[in-house]
């Protein structure tokens, strides 16, 4: 695209633009190809003031722009000049409409020199809605780019006006009132704030207007225009010549009042009014306002400053944007690693990645989280040995709650509503709700019932025991049927550990080596390395489920005798309490407790028998071996199947010691890099070199207050305390004017203190977080089923 001719005043505009400030734009420049550093909202100059007050004659003195000024013809809707820095000429002519869901309009420039802007703004009408002499809310942006220009907005407004003349309307003043009203709350917006010489001083409406939107003055510049027309001599001249000078006290800004002398409409040349300017105010009755607040070159050395400071306020927020994304690119850097160019260079790139693996795998197992990849305090994706343990307890917790078939309750009990559920912490009940375990409660079954189907089995399956003595085998088979739902819940647990496991080895490696999408060497180690490793583990962990539950399912399974003696005894004692206690209370309370009453009571309930054949001890052994094999089952699920079988071996997936000794073909295969990520190499390196030099730019112009020297604690004595010694006599003697010893008031004494608050450093930036990857969550480790 063939570059536009642009012909301004460069040497004019050079004055908007300090040494700092065309250092720190440079730096800015540079920035915005890395998407960062950006000035969000650079300041724009709007100029503020009632119709045929110089406002357009104001911005085409500073910036040598033609606007239209000629008398009798007004501003009718807002125009912006903006004008850019670029190695090439553009100029772009946009009408943006009110409407926001209409779109822009684009008009045709093919170039842009210092006369054409009233050809360009005559143009723009016939895309606004604009009719006979009214104003439009529309806006026509002008945007020139080019060699040698400073970065700078410009924006005429319609002028305000208090009376309505014959051809305006009420409509026209309040469409007038709302343009102006929109640039001016803009907290990005310089104000001038033009008044006229050639009329008392309490006749500018506009001053209200800006007082209500910058009532300090902060971003305010009083601009007094036509001071030729104020009579010499006169008090209206006295008046102006004391408002420029900024010592009118109504009306004192904070950025200070100027005067400039805009050419009359006879005064053709644009290049003679400033020496027409400088003439005038050399006059002896504007020989007392300070030099630097007269003359259109004046005023833009000042708005330069003005926008500088501005510039230099956002600093400390772009500094951090730099400093966050430097981090972000030197992660992605580390990444990349090194250029890999020969086998030394791959073998040196991969052996890194291996050992960092090993190192948080074995972190993570073991549970020390002092690295950035597991997160803060509160962050609990990554920290592996946590989640092991939470899923373990979860187990526990099934296992127990959910791992039996039948619940049996007591015959006595008004409900068949099974009581399996144990006291959770809350903890444990969070957990649960992300990572559930869907499985169905036990069928709640009372307990004379299961007694009566024992008593009928038993009678079948009698063996060599002796008559009322329960049978051994009835009591395995019991169990079995009551343990059947392990299984399921224990293959279960062991997938959802091994998914877990599998996500926790893919961040490490997305995290050292990048996301698989953007990095071949990730993509590969996760599909030759990762996914080979679990899908052997799988089949390992089955098996060895498989050979866990074998001793339950054929009935080989020994208990120790001690346990199981003890957990017999105590289910057969707490049965054998309750029916005497169920017997005796039924007893006259008068009677005498005694060995024969005790063995009356027993004797009188025919319960107390077991039964033909024992189905009562047969339930109890039944309970106790349940209990002592549940608890053995799930400690060897998670130590000998999940811990040894697959936690153990983790750290194995890639090793240092297999990358050594890798052959070539498969050190290429998992180390080759195409030419895209050598570019994204480059770039990112040429990337960080610019946000180095941008950074150490604005750190040298980024506002800095002094630091302050810490307070030191000064003893503040309340008025109101006796500082009487102890002995001391009273009513003001001698002896009760002596100033007590510093050891007698200190021990003796309550002494009130203030300290004083060590001011922050101003405009402190907050230091940039370093770049995390998250993985995991819901999606990866939640959403299964029962």
């Amino acid at each position: 695209m063939r570059s536009a001719e642009i012909s301004v005043s460069s040497h004019v505009l050079s004055e908007f633009n300090t040494r700092e400030a065309s250092e720190l734009h440079e730096a800015m420049n540079e920035l915005g190809a890395c998407g960062v550093g950006r000035i969000v909202n650079l300041p724009q100059i709007i100029v503020v003031g009632g119709q045929s007050s110089g406002k357009s004659s104001v911005l085409e003195a500073l910036c040598r722009i033609r606007f239209p000024i000629k008398d009798g013809l007004c501003t009718r809707f807002a125009t912006e000049l903006v004008l850019r820095p670029s190695l090439e000429g553009r100029v772009r002519a946009t009408v943006l409409p009110a409407d926001k869901n209409k779109p822009p309009q684009h008009f045709q420039t093919s170039g842009f020199r210092e006369e054409d802007l009233p050809s360009i703004i005559q143009d723009s009408q016939g895309y606004m809605e604009l009719s006979g002499t009214g104003f439009s809310k529309d806006v026509l942006r002008l945007e020139i780019e080019g060699p040698n220009l400073y970065p700078l907005t410009l924006i005429d407004l319609p002028g305000l006006f208090e009376n309505v003349a014959e051809s305006q309307t009420l409509s026209d003043k309040e469409t007038v009132n709302a343009i102006v009203s929109e640039y001016m709350k803009q907290p990005h917006s310089i104000i001038l704030a033009v008044i006229t010489a050639d009329l008392d001083l309490s006749r500018h409406g506009a001053l209200d207007r800006v007082r209500a939107v910058d009532p300090d003055g902060s971003r305010t510049i009083g601009v007094i225009t036509k001071p030729d027309l104020a009579l010499p001599g006169t008090a209206r001249e006295a008046a102006y010549v004391k408002l420029a000078s900024n010592l009118e006290g109504a009306n004192k800004l904070e950025l200070g009042w100027h005067a400039v002398r805009n050419r009359t409409e006879l005064e053709k040349d644009v290049n003679s009014r400033d020496d027409i300017e400088d003439r005038f105010f050399k006059n002896p009755e504007w020989a007392s306002v300070p030099k630097q607040n007269l003359g259109i070159s004046n005023l833009r050395k000042r708005l330069s400053r003005v926008s500088y400071d501005h510039i230099r306020k956002n600093l400390p927020r772009v500094i951090r944007d730099i400093e966050s994304n430097m981090l972000e690119r030197e992660s992605e850097l580390a990444q990349l690693g090194n250029p890999r160019s020969n086998l030394d260079e791959m073998r040196a790139y991969l052996i890194k990645i291996a050992s960092e693996f090993q190192r948080l795998t074995r972190d993570g197992i073991q549970g020390r989280y002092e690295d950035a990849f597991f997160g803060g305090l509160r962050d609990g994706d990554l920290k592996f040995r946590a989640l092991l343990r939470n899923f373990n307890r979860a187990f526990d917790h099934v296992l127990n709650t959910k791992g039996s078939t039948i619940n049996i309750v007591p015959s006595s009990s008004l409900s068949n509503k099974a009581a399996t559920e144990e006291p959770t912490s809350e903890s444990l009940k969070i957990f649960l709700r992300k990572y559930p375990y869907r499985f169905p409660d036990p069928v709640a079954r009372k307990e004379s019932d299961v007694l009566r189907e024992l008593q009928h089995q038993a009678s079948m399956n009698q063996g060599t025991e002796f008559p009322g003595q329960p049978n051994k085998d009835l009591a395995i088979r019991l169990f079995q049927e009551q343990a059947k739902p392990w299984e399921l819940i224990a293959q279960f647990h062991v997938d959802r550990v091994t998914l877990v496991a599998k996500a926790f080895v893919d961040a490490i490696f997305t995290h050292l080596a990048g996301p698989p999408d953007s990095n071949r060497t990730t993509e590969i180690i996760l599909s030759t390395c990762v996914d080979p490793f679990f899908h052997a583990k799988e089949k390992i962990l089955k098996s060895k489920l498989q050979e866990l539950l074998k001793p339950y399912a054929n009935g080989y399974s020994v208990a120790l005798d001690a346990e199981f003696h003890s957990a017999f005894s105590f289910k057969s004692n707490e049965r054998t309490t309750n029916r005497i206690y169920n017997l005796l209370k039924d007893k006259s309370a008068g009677d005498k407790l005694t060995r024969s009453l005790i063995s009356a009571a027993v004797s009188d309930d025919n319960d107390t028998k077991d039964g033909e054949y024992g189905a009562q001890t047969v339930i109890d052994m039944m309970r106790a071996y349940y209990e002592t094999a549940r608890r053995t089952f799930a400690v060897n699920v998670i130590n000998l199947a999940i811990e040894s079988c697959l936690i153990a071996d983790m750290p194995s997936i890639l090793t240092p010691t297999e990358v050594s000794i890798m052959p070539e073909h498969r050190l290429r295969e998992l180390t080759s890099e195409s030419e895209d990520v050598q570019d994204r190499r480059r770039q990112v390196k040429e990337d960080v070199d610019v946000l180095r030099r941008g950074l150490a730019i604005c750190k040298k112009y980024q506002p800095r207050g002094l630091t302050a020297f810490p307070s030191h604690p000064q003893p503040r004595v309340p008025l109101s305390l006796n500082l009487q010694q102890p002995g001391a006599a009273p009513n003001g003697d001698q002896a009760s004017q002596a100033p007590p010893s510093s050891s007698s008031f200190y021990s003796s004494k309550s002494i009130e203190f203030s300290m004083a608050r060590s001011p922050s450093p101003v405009n402190s930036p907050a230091p940039a977080k370093p770049t995390r990857y998250m993985f995991g969550g819901p999606s990866v480790f939640g959403g299964f089923g029962g």
